[in-house]
């Protein structure tokens, strides 16, 4: 695995997510783990499969959301903005909205369809031809 780059197959939990499948995409993170193991992306993916399991517990309501919603806050916390083209910052922001919005309304159901929440992946700076 690349210094710089998530196990092969992120893509794919980053798609689902996206896509609004965020059980699938926590089953995806988590079967990157072991790749990840002893790397810095490690801690990143635990922290996108609780977020994602969070958003998943909101979607299908079950218990127990906002404490893995918050779980998954804690452990992005201490990320850069953008972490290995991951746009840390924005998901951190959202989730907290989300949680904001969920401890006011009990609910993220018409949030989520709304403005479903999303990975986002900053592109590479282009390269100086040299």
């Amino acid at each position: 695995m690349p210094p710089d780059r998530f196990p092969l197959g992120f893509g794919a939990g980053v798609r689902l997510f996206n896509a609004g499948d965020f059980f699938a995409a926590h089953e995806v993170f988590e079967e990157l783990l072991d790749a990840a193991e002893g790397s810095d992306c490690w801690g990143c993916l635990v922290a996108l499969i609780q977020v994602a399991v969070g958003y998943h517990k909101c979607v299908a309501v079950h218990p127990g959301a906002a404490r893995m919603l918050n779980l998954g806050a804690a452990k992005l916390a201490p990320f850069p903005a953008v972490f290995r083209r991951v746009a840390v910052d924005r998901l951190r922001r959202r989730v907290a909205e989300d949680l904001a919005t969920l401890e006011r309304e009990g609910s993220l159901a018409s949030r989520l369809t709304a403005s479903p929440p999303r990975i986002e992946m900053i592109r590479e700076p282009l390269r100086p031809a040299g």
